[in-house]
Formats: structure tokens, C-alpha cells, sequence
């Protein structure tokens, strides 16, 4: 027992726990890489010889050393869960996140990973051989300030440089960004100096940019499909984690989406590789940048960074035309800000949970048929024409139906897991859309209405590997990017004629452009990133998070920006197969992703459409 605790007092113990548990963290980022493990172990001791080293005040040592340690443990764990969910880890500037993972607990807890509490087992061990080692003697024995304060400064200069990458080297970045250490320490001295030293660009040269770079439609006298839907209401609902694979697929002899997949007999443009370029505030930014056809940042969700701004997207252009248009979602009206951002987005009102009947919750909120069942006789009461956005809710991750509402029959293999869970709640979605569809022709409205369903984001993981695994036997496939992001588009005209699948690649900025046509309003191009994709021939998309900033999609090939955020070390493969190629080849397209990226970015934080546009 004296042998024992000899051995958790010696410091040795302690090096050996930080060993651990960055083994335990990288494992959980997949991350294997020998020079990280090299940067870790310098790091580990440059830490515990300067956290532990005192000639004095030993026992308020002792709590802070409790404290660090614990902070460093939960942060690791931190950057766990948000690599199982994103494939990133965490920023400084995603803490405006930690509300948002609090309004949605069932979600959050589905997310965690049983392993990511061994980053916390050690705690009372190192706090224990940290306690009975750190006493004057044996510090001057282990660790005697003349023999290392040279190593403990050189470590320091080194760390420094690494943070700081003055040569802006490719090899000091990638480690920066796998490194516990130095990524979160460059993560805030680069928030910091981004925030001191931002250059702007000047507004002839972002209109230059943009007339550069934005994809553009062929001209043609009369483009394909303009105006067939004009003078028509239009509802456009965005579908709660509804991914592409789904539609027109069955299950087990069964249709998953029956509905939609009638929908699409007649009268309906299809658009099957269509993707979701949202960053971290997922279907708010999905929303945002259907509405205004500019790409969302990775600083946060835009309805809160950039609430008081300037719009002209879809929903001031309808009514522009004379248009009420209003918004509905069976969730909080504050979740996402929307409260305080759908006025500038164009949004004369918005109903949520408060201001409809909850008799119905599933998940997080009102049923997806309540809520369409409610939207009706709204739009019944309407005296002109009107522009309505819905945003279903029951599709939610974590995707828990009760038994009542169970239509679709699984497997027992599938019973009980994400992706059985996950093919039960898109049923019970595309139940509900078939019921509004029906609610609208017995009132009358469906004749006059374009109707557009679209996805704002995954339901399904690939970097999950039970989900990874499931999926690719269901496809056929590996479950890749490509899949995982490919959402579903469908723009229904009754009595249009118009009856399409369109395979030109393109995401949610393309969605304004691609409706002003198909509605026949005049668009204005000065400030958007997208293209109408009715009538586009080079699809190209670019992507923010799940994929980081610099990766995108043409209509053939996905490339992949590498785990360091550089171009070494990217991959690039075919759509839909799988396919390596030479990602090499594609700088091109690379520095035209970047470049939009930062585009459009400038045109949010420079407010720019207010030098154009005025609001009554």
C-alpha cells in the first residue's frame, strides 16, 4: 500500500495522466500524427514544471493547479462532442453556442460519446500526486530552478512561435491546428488580432469580386421556367434535417416519403444535387441563406451577428410586389434570434410556439402536422396574396417519435438506432406534408400556390461510424460528404407543365435567384452570391462548416479542404462514387471558394446593402 502511494505522489504519475488523457482526446479527433504526440509531451512538461514549480504559497498552487486541470479536462471533452457533431473542434467563438445546446438537451446528450468521460477519471489521481509531491523538498529534488529554467524558457519561446507562426508556415499550421495546446491558444490570439486588425475591403473592390467570381447564368432572351409562377402565393418550408437519399427511396418495401414523391409526378422542378452551405447556427443559417442568397459565417449564427442589418432578400422582394410575407415554426420565437432578426429580414410577422395552440408537441416543439394544420386558416384569412416560410421541427435530432406516431415499419436490426429513428421522423414529416397538401386543396389555395420543400441540413453523420457503416450498406457506397450534405430541393408550380430533374450542383444561396425567376421578379445581383439554377450550367457551391472554408462542390467533383485548413494534404473524389482524383488540380476553384467565402462575408460586416437600399 506504501509502494502504491509512493508511486500516484511521484510527478512522473502526473506526466503520465497528461499522457493519457491526450491519447484518449486525440483518439476521440482522429488525430494520429507522431509530431503532434512530440509537441504534446513538450508541452505536458513545460506545464506541469511551471504550474507545479514554487518556492512559496504551495497550497494556493494546489487549487489552481485543481482548477487548470479541470478547465483543461473540459474543454477536451468540449472538443469532443463538437468534432462527433461538426468534425471541427471548438472555438472561442462558437461559446455563443453553449444557449443554444441548452435550449435543445435531448439533442446534446444524444450526441455524447461514453469515452469522452475518461478525459475526467484522472482528475482526482493528478490532483492526489499533485498534493503530495508538490512540497519544497521534492520540487527542489525533481525539479531545481537553476537546472531548469532554461528548458522551461526555451519551451516558452517555442510555444510562442508555434502560436504565433511569424513565417506562416504550412508545418507549424497543420500542428496548430491538432494541437490541444496551441490550437485553442492561436484560436484566441487570432480572434484577437482579427478583431484589431481587420482590414476591410473597399467597396469597388467587392463588386469587382463579385462580378468575378459569382457563378453566372447564360443569357438567354426568356431563361427557362421565368415567370410560371407569377402572381401565385408561394410557401416555401424548410424540412428539419431532411437529406436527398430519402426521397423517392424505399425502406423495407416501403416509400419514406410517399408524398413528396407524388408531388414530383407533374408540375415540379427537382433538384438533386443540392446542398447545405450552412455554418455553425445550422438552420438559422440555412434560412438566411436561402432568403438572401449570401453565404452565412463561421463566427456564429448570422441572425445574431448581423441582425440590424440591411436586407433585400425574398422576403422584401415579395412585398415589394404587394406580398404579405410571414414566417412560422412550432419552437420558440427567441431560439436563433429570430424574434429580433426577422424584421430586417423583410418578415412583417412571425408565429411560434407562443402564439399558436400546443396541442401537439413532439421533440422540441409543436408536431409538424399541428403546425401545418394551424398555417391554413392563416392563410385562408389572407385578403391578397401572400409569402409564407415555414420551418418543420419533428425531423429534430434526436429524432424520437412516441409509438402513436410510428408509421413506418423497421427492421429489427434498425430498431432503436439513429438511422431507424432518423427514417421513422422524415415518414412522419412527409405524413404531415402530405396532409397540408391536401388541407390546401380543400381550401381552395393549392391552384394558386407554388409550393418549394427544401432540406437545411443533415440528419445523418458520416463521421458517426455506426451511422457511417448503416448508411453505406443502405446506399451502396461509402456514406461520404457528398451524401451527407446533399439536401433535397423541390419547387412545385400547379398547372405549370413543368416537369424536371435539374442535376446542376448548388446550395442554398442558389435558392433566391432560382425562385425570382420562376416567380418573375426582378432581381437586383449587386449584392448576391448565387445563380438561378433552372437555368445554370457550371454549378459550383462552397461550404463553411462539416467541411471547413475552402471546400466546395461543381457539379462533379467534391473537394475537400485538409483537417489543417491548408491545401497540402486536400482530397478531392468524384460525386456520387467514391472516386479519388487529384485534388492538386483544383486550386483553381479553391481560391474561388475562399475568395466567396470572404465576399460575402465582407458584405455582411461592412452593412453594404444599406449603401443600396432603403426600407419604408
Amino acid at each position: 500500500m506504501k509502494k502504491l502511494k509512493e508511486i500516484f505522489a511521484s510527478p512522473y504519475f502526473i506526466i503520465f495522466l497528461f499522457i493519457f488523457k491526450m491519447a484518449v482526446y486525440y483518439a476521440l479527433i482522429d488525430v494520429n500524427r507522431m509530431e503532434v504526440v512530440m509537441i504534446v509531451l513538450s508541452l505536458i512538461l513545460w506545464a506541469a514544471i511551471y504550474v507545479c514549480f514554487s518556492r512559496s504559497g504551495l497550497k494556493r498552487k494546489r487549487g489552481l493547479f485543481l482548477t487548470v486541470y479541470f478547465l483543461f479536462s473540459l474543454l477536451m471533452f468540449s472538443d469532443t462532442m463538437y468534432y462527433n457533431y461538426y468534425n471541427q473542434t471548438v472555438s472561442i467563438r462558437q461559446l455563443w453556442q453553449a444557449k443554444s445546446v441548452a435550449a435543445v438537451p435531448k439533442s446534446f446528450i444524444a450526441t455524447l460519446i461514453p469515452a469522452s468521460f475518461l478525459l475526467f477519471i484522472d482528475i482526482p489521481f493528478a490532483y492526489y500526486s499533485f498534493k503530495k509531491y508538490a512540497t519544497k523538498e521534492r520540487i527542489q529534488k525533481w525539479l531545481p530552478w537553476n537546472k531548469f529554467k532554461y528548458v522551461i524558457y526555451t519551451l516558452t519561446a517555442v510555444f510562442i512561435t508555434l502560436v504565433a507562426n511569424p513565417f506562416h508556415s504550412a508545418a507549424i499550421e497543420s500542428v496548430n491546428s491538432m494541437e490541444f495546446f496551441t490550437n485553442h491558444v492561436s484560436d484566441v490570439y487570432e480572434t484577437i488580432s482579427d478583431n484589431l486588425t481587420q482590414q476591410e475591403m473597399k467597396q469597388e473592390e467587392i463588386l469587382e469580386v463579385l462580378d468575378e467570381v459569382v457563378p453566372t447564368v447564360p443569357e438567354a432572351e426568356i431563361p427557362r421556367y421565368n415567370g410560371i409562377g407569377k402572381g401565385k402565393n408561394l410557401i416555401v418550408i424548410q424540412m428539419e434535417a431532411f437529406q436527398d437519399f430519402v426521397v423517392g427511396a424505399e425502406y423495407e418495401g416501403q416509400e419514406i416519403t410517399p408524398n413528396l414523391n407524388r408531388l414530383m409526378e407533374g408540375d415540379t422542378l427537382y433538384f438533386d444535387h443540392y446542398f447545405a452551405n450552412i455554418g455553425k447556427g445550422n438552420t438559422a443559417d440555412a434560412e438566411f441563406s436561402t432568403l438572401n442568397s449570401l453565404y452565412p459565417v463561421m463566427d456564429g449564427e448570422s441572425y445574431r451577428l448581423f441582425a440590424d442589418n440591411t436586407y433585400n432578400g425574398l422576403p422584401w422582394l415579395m412585398r415589394d410586389q404587394g406580398y404579405y410575407s410571414f414566417a412560422i415554426h412550432g419552437y420558440e420565437g427567441s431560439f436563433w434570434n429570430r424574434e429580433n432578426a426577422y424584421p430586417n429580414e423583410g418578415f412583417q410577422d412571425f408565429y411560434s410556439l407562443e402564439d399558436l395552440n400546443q396541442d401537439e408537441i413532439i421533440g422540441m416543439g409543436i408536431s409538424d402536422k399541428s403546425m401545418f394544420k394551424q398555417l391554413v386558416p392563416i392563410l385562408q384569412n389572407q385578403k391578397g396574396p401572400f409569402f409564407t416560410f415555414g420551418i418543420t421541427l419533428t425531423n429534430h435530432h434526436p429524432f424520437v417519435l412516441d409509438d402513436q406516431y410510428r408509421t413506418l415499419t423497421l427492421a429489427e436490426g434498425d430498431v432503436g438506432t439513429k438511422f431507424g429513428d432518423y427514417l421513422e421522423t422524415v415518414h412522419y414529416t412527409d405524413e404531415a406534408i402530405g396532409q397540408f397538401i391536401a388541407d390546401l386543396k380543400a381550401a381552395g389555395l393549392y391552384d394558386n400556390t407554388v409550393i418549394a420543400f427544401y432540406g437545411d441540413h443533415h440528419g445523418l453523420n458520416c463521421g458517426m461510424e455506426d451511422v457511417r457503416y448503416r448508411m453505406s450498406e443502405f446506399t451502396g457506397r461509402i456514406y461520404d460528404f457528398d451524401e451527407m450534405l446533399n439536401i433535397p430541393l423541390i419547387i412545385h408550380v400547379p398547372g405549370s407543365g413543368a416537369k424536371e430533374t435539374i442535376s446542376t450542383t448548388g446550395g442554398q444561396v442558389d435558392f433566391m435567384p432560382t425562385i425570382a425567376n420562376i416567380m418573375g421578379l426582378t432581381l437586383d445581383k449587386t449584392f448576391i452570391v448565387g445563380q438561378d439554377l433552372s437555368n445554370a450550367t457550371d454549378g459550383f457551391v462552397a461550404f463553411t462548416s462539416y467541411l471547413l472554408e475552402g471546400s466546395f462542390a461543381t457539379n462533379d467533383i467534391m473537394f475537400e479542404i485538409s483537417r489543417e485548413g491548408i491545401f497540402e494534404g486536400s482530397r478531392a473524389w468524384k460525386i456520387g462514387t467514391n472516386e479519388q482524383v487529384d485534388a492538386t488540380l483544383y486550386q483553381a476553384d479553391y481560391d474561388k471558394a475562399t475568395l466567396l467565402k470572404k465576399t460575402s462575408k465582407e458584405i455582411l460586416e461592412q452593412n453594404l446593402i444599406a449603401n443600396f437600399v432603403t426600407h419604408e
